[in-house]
């Protein structure tokens, strides 16, 4: 099997696939367009699908099923583009009265193709230069074209008033990263699948139907990052997850077709070239979040300045429900907060990221030590500052649980690096101290479990 027939049948699958989710995640109100995007991804779907088959069979293959390709090739294409121009235009006046008449357009060819594809009445099938449609360079095939030029028109012109019109930031950001993915496919597919086409080449027509996962990436992306549908359901969030990883994964597949073909002056790559690219693909998606984790890790601890807060708040609240260790939960923090010391007072007992011996009186002097104005800092009269200062403590704030009652304290040491504790950047310090309670008190799992 070829590689580009690989991957005409999983972009087939997949723009089924992405109609089925769009109608399954729709709000109440969006339903007549959802399930209008889905009747658009049905043709799509018949569409690569009849190219697949064409490019695909054999030299000594029946005229009946070649013909049956090319039919579902030249059916699929104008309505699946009707269904595009009914997708965004189907809420205006003018809109309707629009697709009404490319409808009308549309069954003519329809039709017409059903009873004689005289819009490809020619032929061949050849192993050494491929499966090759001959257009015909008539009347027809010219308003066939120009058909689809208004239609696919008339999608961008409704998803561009759309944005203009709307008063909805979401949906206007949506629509323009709509409307900026299907250009681009909309271009490659223009200059493949017809213009090309019309002067002969017929080679390069899948390239057409590969970009279309161009748009599919633009219109997911659009999806979830502006909340078009209701994705809380467990499976379809897994469902749009394998759709979109998968677009990706193609993407991926024709930019390496295409350096393929440029290096090595071979047109198609062997199958197990296309199979080692694909195993190469689910490795890195595999190990994507362990690599993800280890650089935010090292980040974490490489910037001695500057604290990680979404890394850390991750990784404390990890933990809640579960039994923990303060003297693992202090060196943690030493590391990615950057003190030299860090450790708790919790019940009259001291647990830090190394061992210091603090007398019982001076525990409970920092036990009565009260907060200074708005803050979460404890007043350090001088002799307590000068005691703590022997074992290289410099700063203690207090602990609060959410009903605000007083849990204990955390100590801090000097900070790494070359830096004082005056210079440091304390915000960030303090919403990690705010968290810190959180995570004190294990739930009823009673399970060990450690944050490195």
């Amino acid at each position: 099997m070829q590689l580009t027939t690989l991957l005409l049948i999983i972009v087939s699958i997949l723009t089924l696939l992405s109609g089925i989710a769009v109608l399954s995640g729709a709000h109440k109100g969006d339903r007549l367009q959802a399930f209008l995007f889905f009747f658009t991804t049905i043709f799509a779907f018949m569409w690569s699908v009849g190219i697949g088959i064409f490019l695909s069979i054999p030299s000594d293959a029946s005229a009946d099923l070649a013909l049956t390709a090319i039919r579902l090739i030249y059916i699929g294409a104008p309505i699946m583009c009707w269904g595009l121009a009914a997708y965004t235009c189907h809420k205006y006046l003018l809109g309707r009265i629009a697709i009404i008449i490319l409808g009308v357009v549309c069954a003519i060819f329809v039709i017409m193709i059903l009873v004689d594809p005289n819009l490809a009445s020619n032929y061949s099938l050849s192993e050494s230069s491929g499966n090759i449609v001959y257009v015909e360079r008539n009347p027809m095939y010219i308003s066939y074209g120009v058909y689809h030029f208004v239609a696919v028109a008339l999608y961008m012109i409704g998803l561009l008033y759309s944005a203009c019109s709307t008063k909805i930031v979401n949906v206007k950001k949506a629509n323009i990263m709509v409307l900026i993915g299907f250009t681009i496919t909309g271009i490659l597919a223009l200059v493949f699948d017809f213009i090309l086409p019309y002067f002969g080449d017929y080679a390069t027509i899948w390239v057409g139907i590969l970009a279309m996962s161009i748009a599919w990436i633009f219109h997911y992306y659009a999806i979830l990052r502006y909340r078009l549908l209701d994705l809380s359901s467990p499976w379809l969030k897994s469902f749009s997850h394998i759709i979109v990883m998968s677009l990706a994964a193609i993407t991926y597949l024709v930019v390496f077709f295409v350096i393929f073909a440029a290096l090595f002056k071979v047109p198609t790559p062997s199958i197990q070239v296309v199979i080692l690219n694909i195993l190469m693909i689910v490795a890195v998606l595999l190990l994507f979040p362990i690599l993800n984790e280890a650089s935010t890790f090292v980040n974490s601890l490489a910037s001695t300045e500057i604290v990680d807060v979404a890394y850390i708040v991750k990784k404390l609240t990890s933990l809640i429900g579960y039994d923990v260790s303060l003297s693992e939960v202090a060196t943690f923090l030493s590391d990615h907060l950057h003190f030299q010391y860090i450790g708790f007072i919790v019940e009259g007992d001291l647990c830090g990221s190394k061992e210091i011996k603090l007398s019982p009186e001076i525990i409970k002097e920092i036990s009565k030590l009260h907060k200074t104005e708005d803050n979460i800092w404890l007043k350090l009269d001088e002799e307590i500052s000068n005691s703590l200062a022997h074992y290289g403590i410099v700063a203690i704030a207090e602990l609060r649980n959410s009903k605000g009652k007083v849990i204990g304290q955390i100590l801090f040491g000097n900070p790494s690096g070359h830096i004082s504790f005056d210079k440091r950047d304390m915000i960030p310090i303090e919403v990690i101290v705010q968290v810190i309670p959180t995570v004190m008190h294990p739930g009823d799992h009673h399970i060990k479990k450690h944050l490195l």
